[in-house]
């Protein structure tokens, strides 16, 4: 399952997602991302994925999350937590923009999304 956090201060939305996912959850997601990011008016946001309790995902599930999540509009950078190597293997597939940054920690993943402000 997923759980998406809001943080209006910091333009910033977490999203942490655990377990096996399936394609309805994905466009689950990607639905209730757009109503959230349209409720708090970002004009930009930064994005924190946490998915260090992810196990390898199917394959429909991540052509899902590659069709839901790789196109968003008005993030200015990604932070991507990740756990087994597999899984960052996987998801790479999905988040190739620039603004992307894969780290261990919640605290790298924060250090790198407020970096972004400053630029």
């Amino acid at each position: 399952m997923y759980k998406l956090t809001v943080d209006r201060a910091g333009s910033l939305i977490h999203l942490t997602m655990d377990g096996m996912l399936t394609v309805d959850d994905s466009n689950a997601l990607a639905g209730e991302m757009v109503r959230l990011v349209a409720e708090a008016r970002f004009t930009t946001y930064a994005l924190i994925i946490d998915i260090s309790n992810c196990p390898v995902q199917s394959q429909d599930m991540i052509a899902a999350m590659k069709r839901n999540l790789s196109h968003m509009q008005r993030v200015r950078s990604i932070a991507i937590v990740t756990g087994a190597t597999l899984v960052r293997l996987q998801v790479r597939r999905i988040f190739t923009q620039p603004f992307v940054r894969f780290v261990d920690s919640y605290r790298e993943a924060l250090e790198w999304v407020n970096a972004s402000i400053a630029r």
